[in-house]
């Protein structure tokens, strides 16, 4: 399951174009989210498609080495919603989309670093629903608290729709500004991806904050939404007639490392991605590991 590290010199013309600018990543800075050109080629995704409804079938070019607290939905279970973490470590099409030089060279210009890692990555599925039943919904949250091990208040995630995604597909929706909000805890206690109740949250926002703006990523096929850890987001259920397949890649900056948390109770706090790496010289967990954390790019 071997990545390559990109460097910008592997970029032809055409696809240096396609990175963000100096605005744009001021505006990124501003806002918590920047939306992509048509990054990403069409047989790529079609590829990682493939792969996804292989996953599903049972099929696996590789395997994980451990798999507690690391999500693995059920696809027999017919839920309306699937979230399977890791996929990228465990099919050859989703690794070779994940690795695609533009997604890793947009995010290490958008984070403002030198090198950018994988963290996870997961295929979100949500299947139709008929429009009754909140089955599909994604729960208002941010991610960058669900990784409280990390060092790192720079990191972020790229969200891949494998098709064009129109808004009764349930795109991810982003408040714009969110990211500076994450020292008020009082949002933190709305947070849960599970939680399907969104008007909780909308009326909070209502109250506190009026004049929030939330955006859909209405995206086309080929193009690739980043996020800003802390940008609180969410989504509602696909009520079209068509799957909505997605893959959420979550990205850390170079700087990021492993550090003890804590939970209330004194208890050290784990993360199931820390069963699955190595550990350092110290016995901690490797954020640097290349086979589970691997360098998607670099700067010269």
């Amino acid at each position: 399951m071997k990545f390559k590290t990109y460097q910008e010199s592997d970029l032809s013309r055409e696809q240096l174009a396609m990175l963000p600018s100096e605005n744009e990543i001021d505006r990124y800075d501003e806002i918590g989210w920047h939306v992509s050109p048509f990054i990403l080629p069409e047989e790529l995704i079609d590829e990682a498609v493939r792969g996804a409804e292989a996953f599903y079938r049972g099929e696996r070019d590789w395997t994980l080495n451990h798999t507690d607290r690391i999500s693995n939905d059920d696809v027999a279970l017919d839920k309306r919603l699937l979230n399977n973490e890791m996929t990228s470590l465990q099919k050859m099409e989703v690794r070779d989309l994940i690795n695609y030089p533009t997604i890793g060279a947009t995010a290490m210009k958008l984070a403002r670093t030198n090198s950018i890692r994988m963290f996870a990555d997961g295929i979100v599925h949500k299947k139709p629903v008929d429009g009754t039943t909140d089955q599909g919904i994604v729960g208002w949250h941010a991610d960058r608290p669900y990784w409280p091990t990390c060092s790192s208040h720079n990191m972020m995630t790229a969200w891949i729709p494998l098709q064009d995604c129109t808004i009764d597909m349930g795109p991810v929706f982003y408040i714009s500004g969110s990211h500076k909000w994450r020292d008020d805890l009082r949002f933190r206690k709305l947070f849960n991806f599970n939680n399907q109740n969104l008007d909780e949250m909308s009326a909070f926002l209502k109250k506190e904050k009026p004049d929030y703006v939330s955006v859909p990523m209405t995206l086309k096929k080929g193009q690739v939404s980043f996020h800003h850890g802390y940008t609180i987001h969410a989504s509602r259920p696909n009520t079209s007639s068509r799957d909505r397949i997605a893959i959420g890649l979550h990205l850390q900056d170079g700087a990021n490392h492993y550090v003890p948390a804590f939970h209330p109770d004194g208890n050290k706090v784990e993360i199931g991605y820390d069963l699955v790496c190595r550990k350092d010289a110290t016995g901690q967990p490797d954020y640097a590991d290349p086979a589970v954390f691997p360098e998607l790019f670099r700067a010269q």
